[in-house]
């Protein structure tokens, strides 16, 4: 009887094959009239009831992301799916949708079981999993996915959670979530003038821009054609960088209404601090001194003079930094000691190797921010009729490292190589998922097998997976966001929040590129933002924050 189930099964698996399109393609929903004659490749579909009535074992599941168009996916597809029906029984189809077109399925109810989510890019992933667009993973992890789950920092599921409910399955990847950010300066120069970076592990951000006049001043003699700091309309560091404050923005980043980390049920307004003041008085007189450019409160993009490699100091996100660890062979972190142990020494932003190098030191907190958890995600469809098994597709994705490797990078020697170097490689025109195997799911793997660097066959891939190790054990130790999992609904001060953001727009760049006297500027920065409601702003925030609290979160 169970050999006759099979044959039935392989006897509908070659029709179907031959009027249906699967893999990686354009395939629309049932509504859609898409032409996917370029992308699709040649596993099976099937619908649900047809499927399960005539294998009684061999559940057909649609996974909508964006992996755009993959060569010879159908040779991909037939080993991979060949490893799921075997190990749980279902048949995957991979169909390439962005948030568009996904968002479009889940407001007219198309059926389906699993798409990417994420809080950026138009995706909506909070917004649709309010509106019920999503099943509860909470109470199908322990039977379904358990490893899924234990394996990523708790502090992340609060993230793809609303109340006790959890909408989305984490894509933990192989480069962590923890963050902590610093300074990167330039070494070479800083070891001209005799300047010590170093000092500057875990300083207070104006600590540090007070420190580096002292860098400045000296290094900008020698070539005045540099520049000592970045500031542009766009950017500065207080506004844009609330982390080096210990602060944490209350929804929208340039909104007024943060959070301290060391105070996290009160919310103010980050404009009003004496962090802030400070701040716009070093960029006066960084301004008045020539270390940043005299038109940075009106430029756009600083692009060009990090490529041309003028920048003398600058923030840096990457870590653990230079002194937490120090790379292979580097008995000395001076730019001779890196030319002695023949290693590559990092460079300044958008510089070529080689040309700017960077002392690379971290000052603030370790943490993991609110967004981390939503940033890449997977839910399940509230219209699927298998959630339990999409939720074993999770879990398979999540734990299987053939199988994940294989829908990633495809077959070695066919689609990629090691060169004789072992730096991975791979073959033009061969089978590539485009590097969007974090939309699909955990890259994260504790042997990193997962990742390109996972053979560690040469000094830097080794280097690499040692920073990792340090990531990952951060990512269960770090400080998470005091707002982790909390929504700010902007409906009810929309109007004070729209005149509020005019005037930050405005203002704020002016204060920091110090293109303004902070001792008039900034009191009539903030009457205006209070004329303009902020105080209501900041009332609504805390009331909303003190709500979320008041539900146990």
């Amino acid at each position: 009887m169970k050999e006759m189930k099979k044959l039935l099964a392989l006897l509908l698996a070659v029709v179907l094959t031959l009027s249906l399109f699967a893999g990686c393609s354009s395939k629309p929903a049932a509504t859609d009239t898409t032409d996917t004659s370029d992308t699709s490749d040649t596993s099976t579909t099937t619908d649900g009831d047809t499927a399960d009535t005539a294998t009684e074992e061999i559940i057909p599941l649609t996974f909508y992301m964006s992996c755009g168009v993959r060569p010879e996916a159908d040779r991909i597809m037939e080993k991979a799916n060949a490893i799921i029906e075997k190990e749980i029984g279902a048949h995957l189809e991979i169909i390439d949708a962005d948030a568009e077109k996904i968002n479009l399925m889940i407001s007219t109810g198309d059926e389906f079981d699993l798409c990417f989510m994420a809080n950026w890019g138009g995706y909506n992933f909070f917004e649709n999993a309010a509106t019920g667009a999503f099943v509860d993973m909470a109470p199908l992890f322990d039977e379904y996915a358990p490893e899924t789950y234990s394996r990523i920092p708790e502090a992340l599921w609060k993230g793809v959670s609303i109340g006790d409910a959890i909408y989305g399955s984490v894509n933990y990847q192989q480069w962590g979530v923890a963050t902590q950010k610093g300074f990167a300066i330039r070494m070479d120069i800083a070891e001209e003038v005799g300047y010590d970076w170093q000092k500057l592990k875990g300083m207070a951000a104006n600590d540090v821009l007070r420190d580096l006049e002292t860098f400045f001043e000296p290094a900008l003699e020698l070539y005045p054609e540099m520049i000592g700091w970045e500031s542009t309309a766009t950017y500065n560091l207080f506004a844009n960088d609330p982390l080096y404050y210990d602060m944490e923005p209350v929804g929208d980043m340039l909104q007024p209404g943060w959070v301290r980390f060391e105070e996290p049920d009160t919310v103010i307004n980050q404009f009003e601090t004496e962090e802030f003041a400070e701040f716009c008085e070093i960029m006066r007189e960084y301004n008045q001194k020539g270390y940043v450019r005299a038109d940075a409160a009106t430029v756009q993009d600083h692009s060009p003079d990090r490529q041309a490699g003028r920048m003398l100091a600058g923030t840096w996100y990457s870590w653990p930094d230079m002194i937490d660890y120090q790379p292979t062979g580097v008995e000395e972190l001076t730019v001779a000691g890196f030319e002695a142990a023949n290693y590559t020494i990092p460079n300044m932003s958008m510089t070529a190797a080689g040309t700017c190098p960077a002392g690379q030191i971290s000052t603030t907190r370790t943490v993991i921010p609110a967004a981390a958890g939503p940033t890449a995600c997977v839910a399940i469809s509230a219209t699927s009729k298998h959630p339990e098994k999409a939720m074993e597709l999770i879990e398979l994705l999540n734990t299987n490292d053939e199988l994940f490797n294989l829908l990633q990078w495809g077959e070695e020697d066919v689609d990629y190589y090691y060169d004789d170097n072992g730096n991975f490689q791979r073959v033009e025109g061969k089978y590539t998922f485009n590097y969007n195997e974090w939309q699909m799911g955990q890259s994260y793997s504790p042997d990193f097998s997962r990742s390109d660097f996972g053979r560690q066959l040469n000094a830097a891939q080794k280097d690499t997976a040692a920073k990792q190790e340090i990531i990952f054990e951060a990512d269960r130790t770090a400080t998470p966001s005091p707002v982790t999992g909390f929504t700010f609904d902007p409906e009810p001060v929309k109007t004070e929040l729209a005149n509020c953001s005019a005037i930050i727009t405005e203002m704020v760049p002016v204060l920091g590129a110090g293109a303004a006297d902070p001792a008039e500027y900034l009191p009539q920065f903030l009457q205006r933002l209070k004329d303009a409601g902020v105080d209501t702003i900041i009332a609504e925030k805390q009331a909303q924050l003190d709500a979320w609290h008041a539900a146990g979160n």
